[in-house]
């Protein structure tokens, strides 16, 4: 890992710290502290949402990490959503002021982006005549009309999220005709797995919003509805990983596993493929990528590394890959047969 890589794992540690000592010893003087003292530590805390937390997350992220200052609209944005979670009425209506202002901007970036539909429609059908996959051609279509920013890559990939949690009824399009298609969930049990994860995610979301509504029923309700947001992301999740499938188009190789990573490549630069155990370990130049991160059974090393792009983040070059596809034989026989091995 370079300096810069533990410089920013160390400010993003830093900042979420903060955020967590905030909100939860925010949290814990509320409910502990004397009715009369109530009021002024309220009054603390307000400002520590919008101001204290704010200014740390410039210094520490914006400034520090040299990241666009517009990641601060977003910012205390979150910071009023908790402010008005925790704090009681009489600062909640200062809270809602503050917001308006945040709104008003949020409201100006998305009429920006209005503006901007054509440029990214034009750069999308740009990008679909190189490679026709919908998501990553979203993504990268605003992130050059609106900028390479953290915040467009979130904007585009929850696009894509929604996509495909509300829509998991539709049929994928073929990105590629007459190409063969390898599946990557059976060998994992990733649906027996999910069904499990799905039934106790709800289970759990009805008991804690009980057990909020004695405390807050603004609380329940918005973790309720985070709880939702979570079912459809594990919906689209899913649902992606049994549309987009594995490729090989000629020389063409895309990998993939739904909509968590992808990584295009030619089949001529695969050096070797092994067969693998589950409890094989990975190096740090070798990306885990399958449906169970713990149960791949395929070693894929390259003669030069791939870009694996990633959903949410940037994109990383590996030297190898280790995966589940269902059919590892006829993979490794298909790469076998094109490669004249």
């Amino acid at each position: 890992m370079t300096a810069t890589a533990i410089d920013k794992t160390r400010s993003i540690a830093l900042i979420t710290a903060i955020a967590f000592a905030i909100f939860i010893g925010g949290a814990f003087m509320l409910h502990f502290v004397p009715a009369q003292a109530k009021d002024k530590i309220a009054d603390g805390l307000m400002a520590d949402f919008l101001v204290t937390f704010p200014a740390a997350y410039y210094f520490i992220i914006v400034r520090r990490l040299k990241t666009r200052p517009r990641s601060m609209v977003l910012v205390i944005s979150l910071c009023c959503l908790a402010g008005y979670v925790l704090l009681p009425q009489h600062q909640r209506d200062y809270i809602l002021q503050v917001r308006k202002l945040t709104s008003v901007i949020e409201l100006l970036f998305i009429i920006y982006c209005i503006t901007k539909f054509n440029k990214i429609r034009a750069a999308y059908k740009s990008e679909e005549l190189l490679f026709a996959d919908p998501i990553y051609n979203l993504r990268t279509a605003m992130a050059a009309v609106l900028g390479d920013s953290v915040p467009v890559k979130v904007l585009a990939s929850e696009m894509a999220m929604l996509r495909y949690g509300l829509l998991c009824w539709k049929k994928e399009k073929s990105c590629i005709n007459n190409s063969i298609t390898f599946s990557t969930h059976k060998e994992s049990g990733y649906i027996a797995i999910w069904c499990i994860i799905l039934v106790a995610v709800t289970v759990e979301m009805i008991a804690v919003h009980l057990a909020l509504q004695k405390w807050s029923h603004v609380a329940a309700n918005i973790l309720t509805l985070l709880t939702l947001y979570s079912i459809i992301f594990l919906i689209a999740d899913l649902s992606a990983i049994l549309k987009r499938k594995v490729l090989v188009n000629g020389d063409k190789l895309i990998l993939r596993t739904g909509l968590r990573w992808r990584a295009t490549t030619n089949t001529g630069n695969i050096s070797t493929i092994k067969k693998i155990t589950f409890d094989n370990h990975a190096t740090d130049t070798c990306y885990k990528g399958g449906a169970i991160k713990s149960n791949c059974n395929l070693l894929i090393t390259f003669k030069q590394p791939v870009m694996v792009e990633k959903l949410y983040g940037s994109g990383k070059e590996f030297d190898s890959i280790l995966m589940g596809i269902d059919d590892a034989d006829g993979f490794m026989a298909t790469i076998a047969h094109l490669n004249a091995w």
